[in-house]
């Protein structure tokens, strides 16, 4: 059972251990700053000191960032600043520590198929071309006439391209 401190001594000071253990440990040791004279001079030095561990004024380090971060970044539990899901950076750093996250994934595809039709629509205005087919493919949609008769030029003129060599070296 915790009792309120005697007043100028913080409630952590008998066992700061919990304030620097797990996730769990964290929160159930956040609880016992509500009782704490320091509470606010505490938060105010663990923010002024951007402290990324451990409890300080009653709140995780998570919850100190997103105090002061609005950006969408949050802090995993060995401390590392981690960027929002759903970003190509959150992404990789998902890839990096070998981790799956099907929002960052999910926001990913849909960039790249956006980016894909933004440079259809280019290749449309030059009339239909192979990296138009190309792209169309990727978006997994059957290719538009105009592409799919560029393809088939592209095609053509290596098949011709091809002869004339045999045809030399005979």
């Amino acid at each position: 059972m915790t009792t309120t401190p005697p007043l100028g001594r913080p409630a952590c000071a008998a066992d700061p251990e919990p304030f620097f253990g797990t996730t769990e440990q964290q929160r159930a040791a956040a609880t016992v700053c509500a009782t704490c004279p320091l509470i606010e001079a505490c938060l105010t030095a663990a923010l002024d000191a951007e402290e990324r561990f451990g409890v300080w004024g009653g709140l995780t380090p998570t919850e100190r960032h997103r105090l002061t971060h609005t950006d969408g970044t949050w802090i995993d539990d060995a401390g590392a600043v981690r960027a929002a899901c759903g970003t190509d950076i959150g992404l990789k750093q998902h890839k990096a520590r070998g981790e799956q996250c099907a929002t960052c994934q999910q926001a990913h595809d849909e960039r790249t198929a956006s980016g894909r039709r933004a440079r259809l629509i280019v290749e449309h205005a030059k009339g239909g071309t192979f990296y138009g087919y190309q792209l169309h493919l990727r978006l997994g949609e059957e290719a538009c006439g105009p592409c799919t008769a560029a393809q088939a030029r592209l095609s053509q003129r290596g098949r011709d391209t091809q002869a004339a060599r045999l045809a030399v070296a005979s």
